[in-house]
C-alpha cells in the first residue's frame, strides 16, 4: 500500500528534527521519539483503520528489534534504537526493516570515511594500527579480540546514528517513490 504523501512529509520532519538534535546534542530526546511515535500511530490508524494502527505497532516492534542487539553491543545508542520503533510506526514492519537495512549500511559507509579521514588527519590518532592488530590477533589465535580507540582517535567519538538513519529512510522513500518508478 502507497504511503500518503502526509504521511511521508510528516516523517521526513520528525527525520530532520531528530537528526539536527542528534547532530547539536548526541542524544535523542525522549519527548520527540514518543511524539513521532504517536503520531505515526494516529496517522497509520487514519489512512488504513485498525489494521494500519496494528502494523505501526508492529512497525514500532520491528524497529525496536532490528537495532537492539546494536545496542546490546554497543554500537548504537538506545534512543538510535527507539527512533527506529518509531520510523516503524509511520512505515510498518516490514518496509521498517528495509529501512533499517538500508540506515545500517549508510551508517557503515560514513564510518569508513571517518576511518579514512583518519589517514589525512594530523590532529587525531589514527586507528588503522589497531585495526591490523585485531585482524592479526585473529588470524594467528583464531580468537577476536577488541582493541579500545586511543584518547582523541577518530574512531572514538561518538557518532551520531540519527543521520544515517535519517538518509537512509529517505533514500528508501526515494526508492519506493512512484515518481521514480515511471
Amino acid at each position: 500500500m502507497p504511503l500518503s504523501l502526509t504521511l511521508i512529509s510528516i516523517l521526513l520532519v520528525f527525520l530532520g528534527s531528530a537528526a539536527l538534535w542528534d547532530l547539536r546534542q548526541r542524544r535523542i530526546p525522549n519527548a520527540l521519539i514518543m511524539a513521532g511515535a504517536i503520531v505515526g500511530i494516529l496517522l497509520q490508524g487514519m489512512v488504513a483503520g485498525h489494521g494500519g494502527a496494528l502494523a505501526a505497532i508492529e512497525g514500532l516492534g520491528i524497529g525496536l528489534l532490528v537495532l537492539m542487539p546494536g545496542y546490546l553491543m554497543g554500537f548504537t545508542g538506545a534512543g538510535d534504537v527507539k527512533l527506529m520503533a518509531a520510523i516503524g510506526t509511520f512505515l510498518g514492519p516490514y518496509n521498517v526493516f528495509l529501512v533499517a537495512l538500508a540506515s545500517i549500511a549508510v551508517g557503515g559507509v560514513i564510518a569508513l570515511g571517518f576511518a579514512a579521514s583518519a589517514l589525512f588527519s594530523r590532529n587525531s590518532p589514527s586507528p588503522w594500527p589497531r585495526y591490523r592488530l585485531m585482524v592479526r590477533t585473529l588470524v594467528t589465535t583464531g580468537k577476536p579480540i577488541y582493541v579500545a580507540p586511543a584518547e582523541g582517535e577518530v574512531m572514538g567519538r561518538k557518532f551520531p546514528y540519527a543521520v544515517s538513519i535519517a538518509i537512509g529512510t529517505t533514500l528508501f522513500l526515494l526508492w519506493q517513490s512512484p515518481w521514480l518508478a515511471q
